[in-house]
């Protein structure tokens, strides 16, 4: 008789406790929204007594799939607008004769809408990219 010495343990799980481990597979896992967003993970701020989402230069490159240094050469270009909010500026001077500004912010809906763009324009494929069509777009149709 040829038993499997782990079939008199049954229906145990694999790891102690009631909950499975979020570092293995078939753990938890992420929601649709970080799915969408690359694994970019975004702050609550309160603007205008209401709870907001943002994101930072550096989260949106990575919903972008791109660097922050892409985006804010985008933003100097005239490419897409400049962001509209900002973290409140540190206390001090960072660098002598530079104006101290916070840190760009970027709403849901601003992400969202650039997610889209570069879908529709594109931009991910270098031979079909439409920067013409995605200009024109982000600056007349930009979300507040």
């Amino acid at each position: 008789m040829n038993r499997d010495p782990l079939d008199l343990l049954g229906d145990l799980p694999d790891w102690p406790g009631n909950r499975p481990p979020k570092n293995r597979p078939g753990g938890d896992k992420p929601s649709e929204l970080d799915d969408r967003f690359n694994g970019a993970k975004s702050k609550v701020y309160r603007m205008g007594g209401a709870e907001r989402r943002f994101f930072t230069v550096g989260e949106l490159a990575k919903a972008l799939n791109r660097r922050p240094v892409t985006l804010r050469m985008w933003e100097s270009k005239g490419w897409i607008p400049k962001a509209n909010y900002r973290t409140p500026a540190p206390r001090g001077e960072q660098i002598p004769g530079k104006p101290t500004k916070g840190r760009r912010l970027y709403s849901l809906e601003q992400v969202e809408f650039l997610l889209d763009a570069v879908k529709r324009f594109n931009l991910d494929d270098p031979v079909q990219a439409n920067w013409e069509g995605f200009k024109k777009h982000t600056t007349t149709n930009w979300p507040n």
